[in-house]
């Protein structure tokens, strides 16, 4: 989402309180983010209703609810459920005790709304949902006796994160986790915008891990419209963002686990076909590129210089010395955060815009990584003149994300296959 739109949203929409990462994760025994962040939804106070509710959603915070199962049971939800959750005396949600059961369906609201009015901007375009045919609007139920979470066919529901011996860990509920519901609205939005295989005889291998890779970058420059956050992540790392943290680690589960990271060393000959596993050099390809841009306008605006962009970088050759690195982004980064930060949501922005231009040019019919590929390759022609190609292509080249060995693109063509060569002249008659 641009700034100046986030600026007019501010002024005009309804505000909540968001934790930009679980409550329970910690650094050093304290909570990295013991506050909510205030953000601002597209919904006007006038025009939400209870629940919380708009024309494109609702929230219903059902009591007792098991989840939905394959093919037996969807929205709307008609059984028994606590009141719904109503704005304060000012039309706005900051009211909300964090601790309270009423925190839960308005943070997934607010989430839901949020991550849409972010990528919808960068699309340029309201994002209609996969399934308006049959719902009018998206269903989400914040709370759910489940161990798990899932996305489907008109709805959302939530339910808890595990105790370390299996159980149902009711003091983490998935719906407060910002990654994994921005990630699980990124499969709606890839189902909206890209849609689905229609060939029977498409396995749709790269489809499959397409869709999560999405989902996690749905979710990553999502979750850099948070303040709190942004700051947090260049005080901790000078800017030297090819290190691990907190914006490379998606669904964090714990101070130690989480569901996918996005900074990683994996090829595609590192992974198989289960999508989840097979997203990961996509994820990191991608990622690789937004740290890329981010670095590139530093140096452009010579707060780094090339020479110490070039030595950090995701490679399987590894970034050279770790420590001097730091220690040169440590001095770069004093005296210099505002500017800083202003380069790392201009490559978010960047890579928003791409990924948005991108997503809507695929097909899902036989999708390969090297159409998304060559898709942000042409998208950053249209949008920047081919600025960041030479970056693109780097970052996609050591994943061996390519075109496959067989394909026809690679069929090479002589004059005489064209009928272009005349036909050789007999030397004697």
């Amino acid at each position: 989402m641009s700034i100046e739109l986030d600026k007019r949203l501010a002024a005009e929409g309804t505000k909540f309180l968001l934790f930009p990462q679980p409550r329970f994760l910690t650094s050093s025994g304290a909570p990295l983010f013991p506050e909510p962040e205030t953000v601002t939804v597209s919904t006007p106070p006038a025009t939400i209703l209870p629940g919380p509710a708009d024309e494109r959603m609702y929230v219903v915070d059902a009591k007792f609810k098991l989840p939905y199962e394959s093919g037996l049971g969807g929205p709307p939800f008609d059984g028994e459920v606590h009141p719904p959750v109503t704005a304060g005396s000012d039309g706005h949600f900051t009211h909300l005790n964090p601790d309270s059961r009423d925190f839960a369906p308005a943070t997934m609201y607010a989430t839901v709304r949020r991550v849409l009015d972010i990528w919808e901007d960068y699309f340029g375009h309201e994002i209609p949902w996969h399934f308006e045919a049959a719902f009018a609007r998206l269903e989400m139920i914040p709370l759910i006796e489940w161990d798990n979470a899932q996305s489907g066919f008109g709805f959302l529901e939530f339910g808890f994160g595990r105790t370390p011996n299996g159980t149902i860990d009711h003091d983490r509920p998935y719906c407060e986790n910002f990654d994994v519901l921005a990630h699980e609205l990124g499969h709606s939005i890839i189902f909206s915008q890209v849609g689905v295989p229609q060939n029977p005889s498409d396995r749709g291998i790269d489809y499959g891990g397409f869709h999560e890779s999405a989902g996690d970058l749905t979710a990553i420059v999502a979750l850099l419209h948070f303040d709190t956050f942004v700051d947090k992540l260049l005080a901790e790392t000078k800017g030297n963002l090819l290190t691990v943290n907190g914006l490379d680690r998606v669904g964090e589960l714990s101070d130690a686990r989480q569901i996918r990271v996005a900074l990683n060393a994996k090829r595609m000959s590192d992974v198989g076909a289960e999508p989840h596993e097979r997203s990961l050099p996509l994820t990191g390809a991608i990622f690789d590129t937004m740290v890329e841009l981010f670095q590139q306008d530093l140096v452009d605006h010579k707060l780094i210089s090339a020479e110490l962009r070039e030595r950090s970088t995701n490679t399987p050759a590894g970034p050279g010395d770790l420590r001097a690195i730091a220690q040169e982004f440590a001095a770069a980064y004093e005296g210099n955060e505002e500017e800083f930060k202003a380069s790392l949501l201009k490559a978010r922005d960047q890579m928003g815009k791409l990924l948005a231009a991108t997503w809507s040019r695929l097909s899902p019919d036989f999708m390969t990584y090297h159409d998304v590929f060559a898709g942000l390759v042409a998208a950053d022609r249209a949008i920047a003149a081919g600025e960041h190609g030479k970056i693109i292509r780097e970052c996609f080249a050591w994943r061996r994300i390519d075109l496959l060995p067989r394909t026809a693109q690679l069929f090479r063509r002589s004059l005489d296959d064209c009928g272009l060569r005349p036909a050789a002249i007999p030397t004697s008659l």
